[in-house]
């Protein structure tokens, strides 16, 4: 019996080491909107005649929680979930028509990055999957008749990043982007036409970790 003890024991002492190592912290955090370019074209019947452009990314917001699991003296796996509140200011521009239309678009959506940290020298590097949820939006589009925009309910992505910790605090400024596009399909006057950007946006947050 006491040779058995002796075997576990330092296997409990092991487990108990890594699960002391484990952090839970929150963290909170602005976000704003990167796209690759100022406009973009729908594509009606193969001509690009109605174009949208963005002028203004406006700041969003998120806050949430994660886990740092300790995988080696430099390598951590850190789990995350947030809320993130977003709103955008753009332009669409009917080129038959010759009429442009200023629009508002707010969208909510939870992400759940799973993230490689590596630690290089005082810096925290980050990398890994994200999944996006689609939760709701709203729009001035729903003002004007005929005019909608679809969202998908998930989209996958990536997110890359660097963080710094002073203390029990974590400064973290990171890229987050998608594998594909996350609002689908523009609805105008009862047609679909394909969004042929996929969003990505700067974020940078603030954790602090018990």
């Amino acid at each position: 019996m006491n040779n058995r003890f002796y075997l576990v024991l330092p296997l409990l002492l092991a487990s108990a080491f890594s699960f002391a190592q484990i952090e839970f912290g929150l963290k909170a955090g602005l976000s704003t909107e990167s796209l690759q370019g100022e406009s973009f074209s729908i594509d009606r019947a193969g001509r690009q005649d109605l174009r949208v452009a963005l002028e203004d990314a406006n700041y969003g917001f998120q806050f949430g929680a994660l886990l740092r699991l300790p995988l080696s003296p430099n390598l951590t796996l850190q789990p995350e979930v947030t809320f993130n509140s977003a709103k955008n200011n753009y332009r669409l521009d009917d080129d038959d028509t010759g009429v442009s239309t200023a629009f508002e678009e707010r969208y909510n959506d939870v992400n759940v990055p799973v993230l490689l940290s590596y630690k290089l020298a005082f810096l925290q590097l980050n990398a890994g999957p994200v999944g996006h949820f689609f939760l709701s939006s709203t729009d001035d589009l729903n003002n004007q008749d005929g005019l909608e925009r679809t969202f998908d309910t998930f989209n996958l992505g990536y997110a890359l990043g660097a963080g710094i910790d002073i203390g029990p605090l974590t400064f973290d400024v990171r890229y987050d982007g998608n594998f594909a596009r996350y609002g689908e399909t523009f609805t105008f006057q009862g047609e679909e036409y394909n969004w042929d950007q996929a969003p990505k946006r700067w974020i940078g947050s603030v954790a602090y970790r018990f």
